[in-house]
């Protein structure tokens, strides 16, 4: 909450808000920065200047909702808080007439103020389906080569291990990024998905999603001992990455302590660099942080996996 009024109409509202939610105190600069460049609020609710002179003489006055519409449904919570403020100062023999307080709302995120239920869900599902393919083409591809007997033909041939391993990895990369941006694609024209205002940007952060997916795919190929054990291991992987990534529903909605967990997965950063470029409408400046570390998971899930496997099916 931002109070630039101070003023006695100013503090009841706040005062009434603090019983249905925990009210911080901002200024107006850093209120834009939480919502509009950290993405940690949905919004901020603006008191401006002379509201309580304003109201209290009779004349309409405006509160400002500085808002992240990418997170509509805590967005939608402080609207239902705002309500609620009106009631409550209305039983308070206050009531707040509708030609004397209006709410506008401010995007700091973009030039929308709604987005669909389809922006929420098909990027998530997309990302889903591109980690069950994505996992089990390579673990399982891996465990095939073995059983028939290609792996230990290839490693009589000139050429390290490491080197044909990430050369198989490279197919399995190369087959996530077209399946992932071929499912936001068909996403864009069947469901109106936005892409966002740069295609290089989507192909950019496309790519360094599907970098620590092939890791992923790599690591159940390692802790597997055989291909039937991919199976439990793989959807394993896939079903707890999705839960706390975020892709089957917005991160800010599950319990504290999943919240905490989840900033550490790969795919929460994923999700998130979806929605800055589709629902917040942003481009290679946005990329740099999530690129970063989502990089990082991926060389990191690689040679952990790589290095397991290599101790498992491989003599040098």
């Amino acid at each position: 909450v931002v109070d630039e009024d101070q003023g006695p109409v100013a503090k009841t509202f706040i005062k009434l808000l603090a019983e249905h939610a925990d009210v911080v105190p901002v200024t107006r600069e850093e209120a834009e920065r939480v919502v509009r460049d950290e993405n940690k609020a949905a919004a901020a609710i603006v008191f401006p200047e002379h509201l309580s002179k304003g109201y209290l003489q009779g004349k309409t006055t405006e509160i400002l909702l500085l808002t992240d519409p990418a997170r509509s449904t805590d967005l939608e919570q402080v609207k239902v808080m705002l309500l609620l403020m009106d009631k409550r100062a209305a039983a308070l023999a206050d009531p707040l007439a509708e030609d004397r307080l209006s709410l506008k709302e401010i995007s700091l995120t973009g030039n929308r103020y709604a987005v669909s239920a389809f922006e929420q869900t098909v990027p998530g599902y997309s990302l889903m389906f591109t980690l069950l393919a994505v996992i089990f083409g390579t673990s399982m591809g891996l465990h095939d080569e073995r059983v028939w007997g290609t792996l230990p033909r290839l490693l009589i041939a000139p050429g390290g291990f490491t080197w044909k391993v990430a050369g198989k990895l490279l197919v399995r990369f190369v087959v996530g990024v077209v399946q992932l941006l071929a499912l936001l694609v068909f996403g864009h024209f069947a469901f109106g998905l936005s892409l966002g205002p740069s295609p290089l940007a989507l192909v950019l952060l496309v790519a360094a999603i599907i970098l620590p997916v092939v890791g992923l795919g790599m690591l159940a190929a390692g802790l597997a001992g055989t291909r039937e054990q991919t199976l439990p291991i793989g959807l394993a992987f896939v079903l707890a990455f999705s839960c706390l990534g975020g892709l089957w529903w917005p991160p800010w909605v599950t319990p504290l302590w999943m919240q905490k967990v989840s900033s550490v997965v790969f795919t929460t950063w994923a999700m998130q660099g979806m929605n800055d470029l589709m629902l917040r409408n942003r481009g290679l400046e946005a990329l740099p942080l999530t690129t970063t570390v989502l990089l990082v998971n991926g060389i990191g899930l690689t040679a952990l996996g790589l290095a397991l496997f290599r101790m498992r099916h491989s003599a040098r």
